[in-house]
């Protein structure tokens, strides 16, 4: 079977796609390159100049860096970092949009996270490093939550009786009779987990697994889109693979 990608759902940062011709193996590793193996910027080095919230400059560099930050894939390698800048005064409650950056193409994902709140009089200054990287260093450098699971079907047999006891103990609400049978009506939101056939007295529900095909789900931060994260997770692959091919060839 040839390899095939279709996205099926994209909202927000969030993407679902049917992929076909892969094994399990295959789909995993994907899923733990994403999350280990993809570099975007995060921030790593806080400086801060002045302070005078009800936060610790340990909990305000803390917040700093779990922010999202977007990415230009292409302008940094790895280890690389571009300077980010955040000076208010108050009374005012700070949020992410108000750092500032010195490259354009990088910028805060996410505008509307409050980071401290300053009274009249009080002063907050900071710069900060937001360093390319991996989610193997930390998880703040990983891009994606990302998962994958199998696509089932559902077979009956000629013996149902059409009680729909089935239909009612599916904990998705994702089974139809139609024409005395029962119908799968959406494979992409079934869990598998068998309520629906040990539920059949007959025994006249079976599961089925399609071979080879799974459906890829993909919540990015905000940092890279899901496609930037596959692709780049994809080239790493490709990198070990070459390594490793090197390293069997090296083999007496």
């Amino acid at each position: 079977m040839a390899i095939s990608i279709k996205k099926i759902f994209e909202k927000e940062n969030t993407s679902k796609f049917l992929v076909k011709g892969v094994t399990a193996t295959a789909m995993n590793a994907l899923r733990r390159s994403v999350m280990e193996e993809v570099p975007c910027l995060a921030i790593e080095n806080v400086s801060i100049y002045a302070n005078d919230s009800v936060m610790f400059d340990e909990f305000l560099a803390h917040r700093l860096g779990m922010l999202p930050i977007k990415t230009d894939a292409k302008g940094y390698k790895q280890g690389e970092s571009v300077k980010l800048v955040l000076e208010k005064e108050g009374p005012c409650t700070v949020y992410s949009k108000d750092i500032k950056s010195t490259d354009p193409k990088v910028d805060v994902a996410d505008k509307k996270i409050p980071i401290t709140k300053l009274s009249k009089g009080q002063n907050l200054k900071i710069e900060m490093d937001a360093v390319m990287q991996t989610g193997k260093e930390h998880v703040k450098w990983q891009p994606a939550i990302i998962a994958y699971q199998e696509v089932a079907s559902i077979e009956t047999a000629k013996d149902c009786d059409g009680c729909e006891e089935c239909i009612k103990k599916c904990p998705k609400n994702v089974l139809e009779l139609k024409a005395k049978k029962i119908v799968l009506v959406d494979p992409f939101l079934c869990t598998i987990c068998g309520a629906c056939r040990d539920s059949c007295k007959q025994g006249a529900l079976k599961i089925n697994i399609e071979p080879e095909t799974f459906l890829l789900m993909i919540e990015t931060s905000g940092t890279l889109t899901a496609k930037e994260c596959l692709l780049s997770a994809i080239t790493a692959l490709k990198n070990k693979s070459k390594e490793f091919d090197k390293a069997i060839s090296k083999i007496d």
